[in-house]
């Protein structure tokens, strides 16, 4: 246990310690202090009354930890009991996952968090069961719901939502779905309506997060970003966006954040041994987009990005919070958003 607790400080130390030319003021916080591997993929939200929570994957268990100083300091990552549970429709198998999604509060002040119960047993017959489920938190993350159900459509159970749950209409969620065409889903009833979005391309692609804007618009992220001035009726493409996914992320190493000044921010990496977190602001609700504006923060850092993307929060007028992963933890970084204004600002 004592050479346990040694080695989770030492990590710390690395984490924080910063190097030579880093300010003092972007030195990370360790929420977990320890080396990882998996399928981590921390989310975060902010409740009403302050509380940050971030939310990932233990062991085949959501661990949530939660801070009430803005990120300065963290509680000890508790189990969400419901996520370790099979659910009934999901048959036993040898080989299954907790899969981690997405953390997000809602128009009620309820904290929801998702994830995907995973049974594979491929080898007897070729089907790979991802049951979407989810829980709420009335107390900003201390006690949670039993899990529910989200779906299946014809038969087929749900992938993963990988970057966010937008509140919709009449008390609905749209849910951009990791594969497949967006949903809208009444948890009221459990019904489940297709979402079709498609571009001026003409094509259906998958989109990673679809956000709202200031003005009641819509940002889609996927292979392209798309914007629509309505509720998703037509859609135009957005040209120069600086950080275009490959072919193989499909935009899950990015994450959008819509600010409460109208501005919107993009936080992305670059695969597994990236070093530094990547910021752009566009500051026309995401109609353009400037790659010069481009400010790289903690560019000595690991940060593993391609899959698991560092997902930025606006926490208060001046400054965003991001969290992040890499084989020594999940940490958490406070920016201020003078830092984020271009190149001539930092």
């Amino acid at each position: 246990m004592k050479r346990f607790f040694l080695r989770a400080a030492l990590l710390l130390l690395l984490v924080t310690s910063g190097s030579p030319g880093v300010r003092a003021e972007d030195q990370p916080v360790s929420i977990l202090a320890q080396r990882i591997k998996g399928h981590i993929h921390p989310s975060i939200c902010q409740a009403d009354d302050g509380t940050l929570i971030v939310v990932f994957k233990g062991e085949n268990v959501l661990l949530c930890s939660r801070s009430t100083d803005e990120g300065a300091t963290w509680s000890k990552p508790e189990p969400i009991p419901a996520s370790a549970k099979r659910p009934e429709v999901i048959r036993a198998v040898q080989k299954f996952e907790v899969y981690p999604g997405t953390a997000d509060t809602l128009p009620d002040g309820r904290i929801l968090v998702t994830w995907n119960y995973i049974a594979d047993d491929k080898a007897r017959d070729g089907y790979y069961e991802r049951a979407l489920l989810y829980v709420t938190s009335s107390d900003q993350g201390k006690t949670w719901s039993d899990q529910r159900l989200i779906g299946p459509v014809e038969g087929k159970h749900l992938g993963a939502v990988r970057h966010n749950v937008l509140p919709w209409s009449e008390g609905q969620w749209l849910l951009p779905l990791r594969t497949g065409v967006p949903r809208v889903f009444n948890p009221e009833t459990g019904r489940l309506t297709a979402f079709p979005l498609v571009g001026p391309d003409g094509k259906q692609h998958e989109f990673q997060q679809i956000v709202r804007l200031k003005d009641g618009g819509l940002l889609a992220m996927g292979p392209v970003l798309l914007r629509s001035a309505g509720q998703g009726k037509q859609w135009k493409q957005i040209d120069g966006f600086p950080a275009v996914p490959d072919q193989r992320d499909n935009a899950e190493g990015r994450y959008l954040t819509v600010l409460t000044d109208g501005r919107v921010l993009v936080t992305w990496g670059r695969g597994h041994n990236n070093r530094g977190l990547s910021y752009n602001l566009s500051l026309d609700d995401g109609q353009t987009w400037d790659a010069k504006r481009t400010v790289v923060l903690l560019p000595e850092t690991p940060v593993t990005a391609r899959y698991y993307s560092a997902r930025t929060i606006q926490l208060d007028a001046g400054h965003v919070g991001t969290v992040f992963m890499n084989r020594d933890g999940v940490h958490f970084l406070k920016v201020p958003l003078s830092r984020l204004q271009g190149p001539e600002g930092t």
